[in-house]
């Protein structure tokens, strides 16, 4: 059986993957990466994929007891001051930047998506870890 702790450090680590290869196809154009490279990068995120399935999803993970719970509680709502913190400051520039509206491609959604995952899955951590 998988403890919760490592199953979230796991976790951590397979959504730094993701937002490292996210960032990077960002940023670099893959289609002009060489055939094998791009195998290499396919596998690594394809296990990638599997662990964060297994550990999200997983029957061998140990159940969550009355402090991890509260650690993911405190995660959750960590995540959602600090989202509506940036929200709050995005309003208030945006008439000053004359910025109107916000259009996010596919690409970055799923960075947006493995970057609070990540997140998440760090606070909590931090909170087992040198929690109150």
């Amino acid at each position: 059986m998988l403890s919760l702790t490592r199953a979230k450090l796991i976790s951590v680590i397979s959504w730094a993957i993701v937002v490292f290869f996210q960032s990077m196809a960002l940023f670099f154009p893959v289609r002009g990466l060489p055939v094998p490279l791009k195998i290499v990068i396919t596998v690594i995120l394809l296990a990638t994929v599997v662990a964060i399935i297994y550990t999200t999803l997983g029957s061998k993970v140990e159940k969550p007891d009355e402090r991890a719970a509260q650690n993911n509680y405190k995660a959750n709502s960590m995540l959602y001051d600090g989202f509506f913190l940036i929200f709050a400051i995005f309003v208030l520039l945006s008439s000053r930047l004359n910025i109107q509206a916000v259009s996010l491609s596919r690409s970055e959604i799923i960075l947006l998506f493995a970057v609070l995952n990540l997140l998440h899955d760090g606070i909590f951590l931090l909170y087992e870890r040198f929690g109150r």
